[in-house]
């Protein structure tokens, strides 16, 4: 796969907002006896056309998501990045689409765009898996990446408002859901650390797992009622999270408003959804949500859209000095990729594949993964 792949059809993206198709093929007046205006049709022709293969990119992703391997994760990436292709040459082939007036035909670009985006995205997203592209490059593409389909959202979204209000359209299920849903690709999209149970592996004995879950042998005997030390390979016990090496924060003995209303704030919006790409309570993507929070908490904070440019951002706070309102950041693998807002008593706030929700930092999946703290309230 190369990204040679796709500049034709990406050279035919740029035309198609341009002059050459502003002009319709077919004459307005075929329009003249219908009550349907033009505009109305084109924008429901676009919307019928787009939103069915945008919802099986989401699809794609999500199942993409769950894959636990990565050769079988890469391998669906690709047949992905195939299916995009294809699509993207139907619609070059597609005259039908060719035939949408000039505004429409925008709004068509932003899609069409989006899509040769996540298309380039998988490619160097395949490199770095392959050890083709660096940390610091892949780290530096996937920041571009989130930029760009957050500008094409917000290009789409304004033009489509914009399209409404002038050729007094209404919007059908599908142009709704172009709007309120978004195709950001998450690679490294946070899940449900299954602390909870381990698995038996060749060599392991109840001391050592007790050992690694900071529990006794005797409680460990009890929670799985065992009554023999033996294990099998395979076998699944139930543990408790290893917390007695967690650094201890200090006391918060003044917490101010604007902490306060960061933390009460972010509680609110538990249960939110997850979404690729997200910046509203209708699905956050990770960054998205504390974003939103702390734009939306009444102090009016302003902080960068991507996990990477919020890390850069604030004073770095040490772990034993943790204050309600603070950023924490984890890694998966080498690139800091998710954010949470700490709350308080080791407790953080962030935005899982199954929606917003609490932890604790003194999980063994999040001790491991810890990767700093930023404060951005003094």
């Amino acid at each position: 796969m190369k990204k040679e792949k796709l500049l034709v059809p990406f050279i035919a993206a740029s035309v198609l907002v341009g002059a050459s198709v502003t002009t319709p093929v077919f004459s307005h007046s075929a329009y003249a006896a219908s009550s349907v205006s033009i505009y109305q049709k084109d924008v429901n022709s676009l919307a019928d056309y787009y939103a069915p293969f945008y919802k099986t990119v989401e699809k794609k992703l999500k199942e993409i998501e769950g894959i636990k391997d990565d050769e079988k994760a890469l391998a669906a990436y690709d047949q992905l990045a195939d299916q995009i292709d294809q699509f993207l040459t139907k619609t070059d082939k597609n005259h039908a689409m060719n035939h949408l007036n000039s505004e429409a035909d925008q709004l068509q670009g932003y899609l069409y765009d989006s899509l040769i985006a996540l298309y380039n995205y998988i490619v160097d997203l395949e490199d770095y898996a392959y050890g083709d592209v660096s940390d610091a490059e892949f780290n530096k593409i996937s920041a571009n990446f989130e930029k760009e389909i957050n500008a094409y959202n917000t290009q789409f979204q304004q033009k489509a408002k914009s399209y409404k209000t002038k050729r007094k359209v209404t919007f059908n299920a599908n142009m709704s859901y172009l709007l309120d849903e978004d195709i950001q690709p998450s690679p490294t999209a946070p899940s449900t650390p299954a602390d909870s149970t381990y698995t038996v592996k060749k060599g392991d004995t109840l001391t050592a797992v007790a050992k690694k879950y900071g529990m006794t042998v005797a409680e460990l005997k009890k929670l799985n009622n065992l009554k023999t030390d033996a294990l099998k390979v395979g076998q699944v016990l139930k543990v408790k999270s290893a917390s007695t090496s967690s650094p201890t924060p200090a006391p918060q003995t003044s917490v101010s408003v604007k902490q306060q209303q960061i933390v009460s704030y972010a509680k609110t919006l538990i249960g939110k959804p997850y979404k690729y790409g997200g910046t509203t309570p209708k699905g956050f993507d990770v960054s998205g949500y504390t974003q939103y929070v702390y734009k939306n908490a009444g102090s009016n904070i302003s902080i960068p859209r991507t996990v990477a440019d919020q890390y850069k951002s604030g004073t770095d706070v040490k772990q034993n000095s943790l204050q309600a309102g603070d950023l924490v950041f984890f890694k998966n693998g080498k690139s800091v990729s998710v954010v949470g807002i700490y709350l308080d008593k080791q407790e953080f706030i962030y935005v899982s594949s199954k929606g917003v929700k609490t932890q604790s930092l003194s999980t063994a999946y999040w001790k491991n993964s810890y990767a700093g703290a930023k404060r951005i309230i003094k």
